[in-house]
């Protein structure tokens, strides 16, 4: 036992001295192992226990992915559309390990991956088909056959108040005609009668140069015959065609044609016989004109001299005149009368229109020379 404890003090003293020599060396000397994990010293060897710790950290946050899509369609329909599609992805991964040392290892690797795609599709189809189908017709309809039924616009009325003074209506008319120089004047007379195989008409046309005294008139009273006048002054020149043959005269007519188609009598007696009433104002050629109708025989007086004896059964008449100037631009009348004495009543048909006032031309044909050659 005593032995025992003294050899443990000797190994314990021998282990204090190879201490004490080892800081007497270097007070920080740190002893470098071999391979085998050996030093060279004394005989003795203590083995000093080492803790290496490591500690490794990896974080890889890694990968993200960010992902856009845009895809835009339009068309002209009006429908606009757009899809959006964007994918995030992000994985991020951490690893630790101790391994006795303490490097610590952090490897961050972000990667990043945008993609952005827009891709906008504009698909226009659009087919115009302009159809462009312009036919302006202006028509513009003066009603002035007389009928049971009249019409009135909207315009303001013109014209003097009825009942009408025809003297004053025919001088007016006379004066207006005279002072404008010439004129063009149309008229035309048709004849029903119910025995007849049919209408029977009469017209006739003039061109007046009232300050040239000339005219120049056609005139159709059948439709086989054709009678043209040139007349200067009371001096008429005439060609008659009948079925195609032509005869030339000349002839004194007493008095000058063209003062005698200017129609004033036939509208003093017109106005005269006939109760007229205002019916509308039309427009005409730009110009404003006064419309007077009358209609059924309680309107027409038979006693004067244009319908004088007539059994009238039916009558109507319009009478169209410019206000501002005086011109009576148409007088129509129709009336149903026992007026041929056939037994049967007839219908009789009568207009009479002027027109181009103050801008008439009267041309001598080339066959009038012929006959003051003769």
């Amino acid at each position: 036992m005593v032995r025992r404890t003294a050899l443990i003090l000797v190994v314990i003293a021998l282990v204090a001295l190879a201490g004490c020599s080892g800081l007497s060396n270097s007070g920080d000397s740190t002893a470098v192992p071999t391979e085998n994990g050996s030093e060279p010293g004394p005989t003795a060897t203590a083995v000093k226990a080492t803790a290496t710790g490591t500690s490794m950290s990896t974080a890889a946050p890694t990968t993200a992915v960010s992902t856009a899509t845009v895809t835009s369609s339009e068309t002209t329909d009006g429908t606009a559309t757009a899809t959006g599609t964007r994918t995030s992805a992000t994985t991020a991964t951490a690893t630790e390990t101790p391994a006795g040392t303490t490097p610590a290892t952090e490897t961050p690797t972000p990667t990043e991956t945008p993609t952005a795609t827009t891709t906008p599709t504009n698909t226009s189809t659009g087919t115009e088909t302009t159809t462009a189908t312009g036919t302006p017709t202006s028509t513009e309809t003066a009603t002035e056959t007389p009928t049971e039924n009249t019409t009135s616009t909207t315009e303001a009325a013109v014209g003097p108040e009825p009942p009408l003074d025809a003297r004053s209506i025919a001088d007016a008319h006379e004066s207006a005609l005279q002072s404008a120089g010439s004129f063009t004047v149309n008229a035309s007379s048709t004849l029903r009668d119910p025995t007849a195989d049919g209408p029977e008409t009469e017209t006739s046309g003039a061109r007046v140069d009232l300050d040239a005294d000339t005219a120049y008139q056609v005139s159709s009273p059948t439709e086989e015959a054709t009678r043209y006048t040139y007349a200067e002054g009371a001096t008429a020149y005439k060609r008659n065609v009948l079925s195609g043959d032509s005869q030339y005269e000349t002839e004194e007519l007493g008095k000058p044609l063209a003062g005698s188609l200017t129609g004033s009598n036939r509208v003093y007696e017109t106005v005269r016989a006939v109760d007229y009433e205002r019916s509308d104002t039309v427009t005409r050629d730009g110009t404003r004109l006064a419309v007077y109708v009358a209609n059924g025989t309680d309107s027409v007086d038979t006693s004067g001299a244009l319908y004088r004896g007539e059994d009238v059964t039916a009558f109507g008449s319009t009478l169209v005149m410019n206000p501002e100037t005086g011109v009576v631009r148409s007088l129509e009348t129709t009336r149903t009368t026992d007026y041929l004495s056939s037994g049967e009543p007839v219908t009789i048909e009568t207009t009479r229109r002027f027109s181009g006032v103050g801008s008439t031309d009267v041309g001598q044909p080339g066959w009038v020379d012929e006959l003051k050659n003769d």
